[in-house]
């Protein structure tokens, strides 16, 4: 984790070896202050949050465009005691509230349903899927896929492409659009927004295995779409 509350105060650490308290499970946490990575807490004895992966410079960015007080928000399932931190947490307590899962690693459809089931519950939930750099496999599969020309569908005042997965194996792509919540992909400086099963059955013909839409948009009209403003999805 990121951000802990130090005093009256929630903030990422300052000095290697400080201590503190996690206000969600009441353990110890210890600062880590990597030399070639981000400085987080650590749970001495272990995240409380099963879900919790190790976080970078990637995830750090995107968290400080959001307040302080909608970063890293514990939720509790009041039955069953189950806890997990939502990545960023917009509108709390109200209609909007909306949690913002940034997913940098690969996640299997099984814990992507299972995150789904548990955010869901009384908020509407977005994914930033984070696509590497045109480096990795996936990247470079990404950028060749990318087709904004081909076939484009106009719907409720936004432009959709449809376009075909270019690597060798569709499951990728297939996984993120069997999603319950809204999927956004953040690839080099843009974001896109991909159609879910809603959104793609108005598109026209249906989306065949390894066929996609894409909507396009800049990283101020994401931003708007998570705190719901300009009529967001």
């Amino acid at each position: 984790m990121l951000y802990a509350w130090v005093g009256d105060q929630k903030r990422a650490p300052a000095a290697k070896g400080e201590r503190t308290t996690c206000r969600d499970c009441g353990g110890l946490l210890t600062a880590v202050m990597p030399v070639e990575n981000t400085p987080h807490w650590r749970h001495k004895a272990g995240d409380c949050d099963p879900w919790g992966e190790p976080e970078g410079p990637w995830h750090l960015g995107w968290k400080e465009l959001f307040d302080m007080s909608c970063r890293e928000i514990a939720l509790r399932d009041p039955m069953t005691g189950e806890l997990h931190r939502a990545g960023a947490l917009v509108g709390s307590g109200t209609p909007r509230a909306t949690v913002l899962e940034l997913q940098h690693s690969s996640i299997s459809e099984d814990e992507r349903n299972a995150r789904e089931a548990f955010y869901r519950r009384g908020h509407r939930m977005f994914w930033l899927v984070h696509i590497h750099s045109e480096s990795s496999f996936l990247g470079i599969y990404f950028g060749m896929s990318l087709d904004f020309k081909s076939r484009v569908v106009h719907l409720d005042g936004k432009e959709f492409a449809i376009m075909r997965w270019m690597g060798p194996n569709k499951q990728f792509i297939e996984k993120w659009k069997r999603a319950a919540a809204h999927v956004f992909f953040h690839a080099g400086p843009y974001i896109f927004y991909l159609a879910g099963p809603g959104v793609a059955a108005r598109l026209g013909s249906p989306l065949k295995r390894g066929e996609f839409a894409l909507c396009a948009l800049t990283r101020e009209e994401f931003l708007r779409a998570v705190h719901r403003e300009d009529g967001a999805p």
